[in-house]
C-alpha cells in the first residue's frame, strides 16, 4: 500500500474552519494523523475519506479513473476547498505483495504442553527455560484454557514508538522487532506499552524478551505438533508445525544442534 498526504490545494470560497493552503493530514497504513498543533476540517476530510482506501493500492485495471483522480472539492458550496490526494513517496509501495507472514495461533488445539516455550529459549538463550522464552502459554484454569501469547508484529508498532533511545527497529525481510541490546537502557517501557502482553524481560540482563521470528523459520512453530502454532499470512494456508518439522523446521535444528552439542 501506500502512504498518502491530503494536502489543502486552494480555497476558492470562505472556509470557516480556516483551513489555508499547504494544510495536511497523513494517512500512512491505517493511521490518518494530523501536525501537531494544526487541524483539518471534518467535512472537508469525509470528501476524500471514500477515496483513501482504494488511493493506497495499486490497481493494473487501465480504465480505471481512480488512478487519475487526485483533487476533490469539500462539499460546502461556500468554502470550495479543494484537495490534493498525493502519494508521499511514489516509490515506497508498502505490502505489495500481501502482509508479511506472521505468527499465527490457534488456542483450540494448544494442549498446554510448552515445548513452544523450551524451543524458543533453546534458540535464541541455548537452554530450556521458559522464563527466557520469547512466547508463553497463559492458562485459565477455571476454563481449562491455554493460549500461547506471541507478538502480532503490529504494522504500528508501539513497542517501536515508545523506545527513546531507538533500541527497537523492524527486521527489513521479516518485519520482526528487533532488539539493539547495545542501544537498550532496559527500561522496560515497551513491555508496558505492548497491547497484548507478549514482550517479557529477561530475568538476568533485563532485556526485553521480544520475539524475532527466528529470521523466518520460528522454532516454536517447528516443535508444535498440534498445529497450534502456524507461521504465514492470515488466511492463507500456513505452515503448521507438523509440516514444519518435515521440512526441516525449528524441531529438527534443536534435535540437529543438540546432536552436535553432545557429539562436541
Amino acid at each position: 500500500m501506500y502512504d498518502l498526504r491530503i494536502v489543502v490545494e486552494e480555497v476558492r470560497g470562505f472556509c470557516d474552519m480556516p483551513m489555508r493552503p499547504g494544510d495536511y493530514c497523513e494517512l500512512r497504513g491505517s493511521r490518518l494523523s494530523v501536525p501537531e498543533g494544526r487541524y483539518f476540517c471534518m467535512w472537508a476530510l469525509q470528501s476524500v475519506l471514500p477515496l483513501l482506501p482504494v488511493k493506497q493500492r495499486r490497481t493494473a485495471e487501465e480504465n480505471d479513473w481512480i488512478p487519475r483522480t487526485f483533487r476533490v472539492a469539500c462539499p460546502d458550496p461556500d468554502g470550495m476547498v479543494i484537495l490534493r490526494i498525493e502519494q508521499i513517496d511514489p516509490r515506497a509501495e508498502r505490502g505489495t505483495a500481501g502482509p508479511l507472514p506472521r505468527l499465527l495461533v490457534d488456542h483450540r488445539t494448544c494442549t498446554g504442553c510448552r515445548a513452544c516455550e523450551l524451543a524458543c529459549s533453546y534458540r535464541h538463550e541455548g537452554a530450556f527455560a521458559p522464563s527466557l522464552s520469547r512466547i508463553w502459554v497463559r492458562k485459565d484454569e477455571p476454563a481449562g484454557l491455554d493460549e500461547p501469547v506471541v507478538c502480532r508484529q503490529c504494522g504500528v508498532a508501539r513497542c517501536v514508538q515508545v523506545c527513546s533511545c531507538g533500541a527497537l527497529s523492524r527486521d527489513p525481510c521479516t518485519g520482526a522487532v528487533l532488539v539493539d541490546a547495545g542501544l537498550c537502557m532496559r527500561c522496560g517501557d515497551c513491555a508496558k506499552a505492548c497491547p497484548f502482553g507478549a514482550i517479557r524481560i529477561h530475568p538476568d540482563t533485563a532485556l526485553p524478551l521480544i520475539c524475532d521470528l527466528c529470521d523466518g523459520d520460528p522454532a516454536c512453530v517447528g516443535r508444535c505438533v498440534t498445529g497450534a502454532l502456524r507461521y504465514g499470512r492470515a488466511g492463507d494456508a500456513a505452515r503448521d508445525g507438523r509440516a514444519g518439522a518435515g521440512e526441516g523446521g525449528g524441531a529438527d535444528k534443536m534435535k540437529a544442534s543438540a546432536a552436535g552439542g553432545r557429539a562436541g
